[in-house]
């Protein structure tokens, strides 16, 4: 899937639940939205190489990110970042953004879900993800969407920006 497409479907996930723990809609947006970026980004830039595929160079998948458990490590690192960020935010400003038990558990979310929401949709592009056979790191897919596949990408976004919309109140 395209990366935008990540951004917005992981940001409607995170933010509906983070938004059952924080029950502020609006600063789990950001917080979900920041997480998204940044994992979705790392995951992508680390785990896809340039390969040379008739005369041009074409991104490959490796297992290096895209498995379910590298994922959720990927997304927790991710997601530690932020969460500091967040916090020396919130506590040299005069209001603070979140409780710090409560950004510890929406931390400790947003982290476990920002990887696997990434191969959730991955899984249904022709290259897949990876799963351990024998020993071996294989791509297993469920679908074979082209990563650009517009009605695809069109239906991970709209479900995304739902997720928000259902949040926020839209």
């Amino acid at each position: 899937m395209l990366l935008r497409t990540h951004y917005a479907f992981s940001t409607g996930i995170l933010t509906l639940l983070g938004s059952l723990i924080t029950g502020d809609s609006l600063d789990t947006l950001v917080f979900a939205g920041a997480v998204s970026v940044l994992a979705n980004s790392i995951i992508d830039y680390l785990g896809h190489e340039m390969v040379r595929v008739e005369g041009e160079y074409l991104p490959k998948r490796t297992p290096l990110t895209h498995t379910w458990f590298r994922s959720i490590l990927w997304g927790s690192v991710a997601t530690v970042i932020v969460t500091l960020l967040v916090y020396f935010a919130s506590h040299s400003a005069y209001y603070g953004y979140f409780q710090p038990k409560e950004l510890i558990v929406l931390a400790v979310i947003c982290g476990v879900l920002v990887g696997p929401s990434h191969m959730l949709l991955d899984v249904f592009t022709e290259k897949g993800i990876y799963v351990k056979r024998d020993g071996r790191w294989v791509r297993y897919a469920l679908a074979h969407f082209k990563y650009n596949d517009p009605l695809a990408n069109g239906l991970a976004t709209i479900v995304g920006i739902i997720l928000i919309a259902v949040v926020i109140g839209v």
